[in-house]
């Protein structure tokens, strides 16, 4: 699971039913696929685990 720094709000779809909605600004440690999938959208960039997560915009 990496830690991931997004650049624009992204929505990952693991199910069908299940949509997990990252927002722009945030740093978060993801699951790798949404990872994969948000690098490819350019919703941002794998990132160094910070020294603390940021949760809400700044």
């Amino acid at each position: 699971m990496p830690w991931f720094a997004f650049a624009t709000d992204f929505d990952f779809r693991p199910a069908r039913r299940i949509i997990l909605a990252y927002r722009a600004g945030t740093t978060l440690l993801i699951p790798a696929a949404a990872a994969d999938a948000a690098e490819a959208a350019g919703a941002g960039r794998r990132a160094p685990k910070p020294k603390e997560p940021t949760h809400e915009r700044p």
